[in-house]
């Protein structure tokens, strides 16, 4: 875990991930961040501070992938257990493994937050249940922190690889693809949610539409 000290891991970046996280929590939980995420126009900012830091992660992840002769991160691997983990490692050098926790600690840092705030725009600003956007502001708090933990301990294991010994690799060995399974199906669940909800919407739409159309003449005669 000292490993987490080192200055070297970190950048820029890092400290805007921070920064940007620390405003995803804000707009989660605070009375002025649900009324900011309400505005329709929120959809298109959140939209637009996310695209980059895809761009960014995305084109690291495939510098990485490349690294390891085709194997990509494990960040992109849905439901990883130890096995691949160390056929990750193992792949990647000294050298290597230092580039992959220092994207884990910096570019890494900015698309939870960025996914976390689109989520939330979308679902506050065109969702009209307040039970279905409880429902997904707590499932974007669970994505978040799995997130959270998954990338800020990777770098733990895969800098001490190829040890596995004592009780916190061990551990982190378990947690992690946890973390990292929990933090895709629960995005994934709450689109469901949302698609959902919309659909119901459109539903109720459409009865009370009909429903309003005037009868025509003579429809109440025999």
């Amino acid at each position: 875990m000292t490993l987490l000290f080192d200055p070297s891991l970190y950048s820029g970046i890092s400290l805007i991930g921070l920064a940007w996280t620390l405003l995803t929590l804000f707009l989660m939980f605070s009375p002025t961040g649900q009324r900011l995420l309400s505005n329709p126009l929120g959809i298109v900012i959140a939209a637009a501070a996310l695209f980059p830091s895809l761009w960014l992660v995305t084109s690291q992840i495939k510098v990485l992938t490349a690294l390891t002769g085709g194997i990509p991160p494990l960040d992109v691997q849905f439901g990883y257990h130890q096995p691949e983990i160390g056929q990750f490692a193992q792949a990647l050098n000294e050298g290597g493994r230092k580039i992959y926790a220092q994207f884990q600690l910096g570019a890494d840092t900015l698309a939870p937050p960025g996914f976390c705030c689109f989520l939330m725009s979308v679902y506050r600003s065109t969702v009209r249940s307040r039970v279905v956007r409880t429902l997904c502001d707590g499932m974007a708090f669970v994505y978040l922190v799995s997130v959270l933990i998954a990338n800020t301990l990777m770098p733990v294991i895969i800098l001490n690889h190829p040890s596995q010994d004592g009780v916190v690799l061990s551990t982190l060995y378990w947690l992690i693809p946890i973390c990292d399974t929990v933090k895709y199906s629960v995005h994934g669940l709450a689109w469901l949610i949302i698609v959902t909800a919309w659909l119901w919407q459109l539903a109720g739409m459409l009865m009370a539409r009909k429903s309003s159309r005037p009868f025509p003449p003579g429809a109440f005669h025999d």
